[in-house]
């Protein structure tokens, strides 16, 4: 039947920082004859993609809240060999303190993100990976994200390489900090970091 209705999935790549690299929380690929995966889901009957995107979240990560933007939807037909289905993918970010309390180590691999290519990826999962990060880098760029990524309290220098692990770029110390004391985005605390 030519009328028959894809399937919608939601795929999440869940973006951290370990040790000074990104990463990416994938799940483990035991239920996958040994390829890893996105966490994901079909979206259930009578379910919006935020509910999916929460069942998941909390089903295959244990992690309760995460900062999230939708990505993109991928819709080839061929991209599952099983059946047609659609992707509405979306990206998070959750600081390194808040996955180390809550995700459960039993369902999830950490991964760095220079890593990905070295990784057998179930379909096209490895393809949204990379389609996030770019739309990482650019938002970088345009907001205040990475806060997602920082401790409450941090030293400048340590904001900054956070942004040049993730773009892959280096910045000058002065241009950097008078671009960022522009937007307002930060303020000092008057405390000594001993």
């Amino acid at each position: 039947n030519k009328w028959f209705s894809p399937l919608v999935a939601v795929d999440i790549v869940i973006f951290t920082v370990y040790n000074w690299e990104l990463c990416v929380l994938i799940n483990k690929p035991h239920l996958t004859n040994g390829v890893y995966t996105l966490p994901w889901s079909i979206v259930p009957k009578w379910q919006s993609l935020e509910e999916s995107f929460d069942m998941i979240l909390k089903e295959q990560t244990w992690i309760s809240w995460v900062y999230k933007e939708q990505l993109f939807t991928f819709s080839d037909p061929k991209r599952d060999p099983r059946a047609h289905v659609f992707s509405v993918s979306y990206y998070a970010l959750v600081s390194f303190e808040k996955f180390q309390n809550e995700v459960d180590l039993t369902k999830i691999d950490i991964v760095k993100f220079k890593d990905i290519d070295n990784i057998e990826f179930w379909y096209d999962h490895k393809i949204i990976i990379k389609k996030a990060d770019e739309r990482l880098n650019f938002r970088l760029e345009t907001t205040n994200i990475v806060k997602e990524l920082m401790p409450q309290i941090f030293r400048f220098s340590q904001l900054q390489k956070m942004y040049e692990l993730i773009t892959l770029k280096e910045f000058d110390k002065r241009n950097f900090q008078k671009k960022v004391l522009s937007l307002w985005i930060i303020h000092e605390t008057w405390k000594l970091d001993k």
